[in-house]
């Protein structure tokens, strides 16, 4: 096998790997779509955030969409929802505010903010910052962008807006010890498209790959051998038959008979 035979074998097995990559990361995006909304929201699970601090913060959510403005609109990625329940029946608060505001009403409370999320298994890496009460409660502050608050499930929906943002976690009172059961859900339209592109992607990379590999490794037929031509190696006959020899037919003549009888 030559030496461009073997490199084409190896860049087909490079691939179909990557083929199948495609395929694994478009059927997950497919699964999620189809399995993990809840009222058109792609949606996390429930999960308990808790802090003994007067505040649970989630700071510098940056959004820029480099000018590309329509992006954020419900078709593509333009809502989000945070939805909470407090577990100790305190009246809860949800907000989004622009980061500079909400540091500034923060700048003296203690408060944690949130620094990592894993899911599987769920985790939380807070960092605690130190302080005192609030000045005034969260529902009295202005600058919010979308909040929600009251006893029992509570429900913020968020237009996503360029610019940096900080999500919010309180006690409505402004009172120490936050804990509720959170879930983050939002609308990707776009999913569903990115799931069937990675799809038909990784089926024409995979089978163009893998279609590379056999032709590489096919062995080559032999050379036929040249046909003779019609004449050549036929054994010449002689169309003559051999001259066969001469006999006389003449009939001797008879004992005691003349010559001129």
């Amino acid at each position: 096998m030559s030496a461009g035979r073997v490199i084409l074998i190896i860049l087909g097995g490079i691939g179909v790997l990557f083929g199948l990559a495609l395929l694994v990361g478009g059927g997950f995006l497919l699964w999620a779509d189809r399995t993990q909304r809840e009222d058109g929201y792609l949606t996390t699970p429930t999960e308990r955030f808790a802090t003994p601090t007067y505040a649970l913060t989630r700071t510098r959510l940056e959004v820029d969409t480099e000018g590309e403005g329509w992006v954020l609109n419900e078709s593509w990625f333009g809502k989000v929802r945070i939805r909470g329940e407090s577990s100790g029946g305190k009246t809860l608060f949800i907000g989004v505010g622009p980061q500079a505001e909400v540091a500034r009403y923060h700048g003296t409370v203690a408060h944690a903010n949130v620094q990592d999320i894993d899911f599987d298994p769920f985790r939380v890496t807070y960092l605690s910052v130190s302080g005192g009460a609030p000045r005034a409660p969260p529902t009295e502050q202005s600058f919010w962008a979308a909040s929600a608050s009251g006893v029992g499930t509570q429900t913020l929906t968020w237009k996503v807006r360029e610019g940096d943002w900080s999500v919010v976690l309180m006690n409505a009172d402004g009172s120490r010890g936050v804990a509720a059961d959170v879930d983050l859900g939002a609308k990707l339209s776009f999913l569903l498209w990115v799931a069937i592109g990675l799809l038909i992607g990784g089926v024409l990379v995979s089978v163009g790959s893998a279609a590379l590999i056999v032709l590489a490794a096919r062995t080559p037929r032999p050379p036929s051998a040249r046909p003779a031509p019609p004449n050549e190696g036929r054994v010449q006959e002689s169309t003559e038959a051999p001259e066969a020899p001469s006999h006389s037919t003449e009939v001797p003549p008879a004992a005691g008979s003349s010559p001129g009888s």
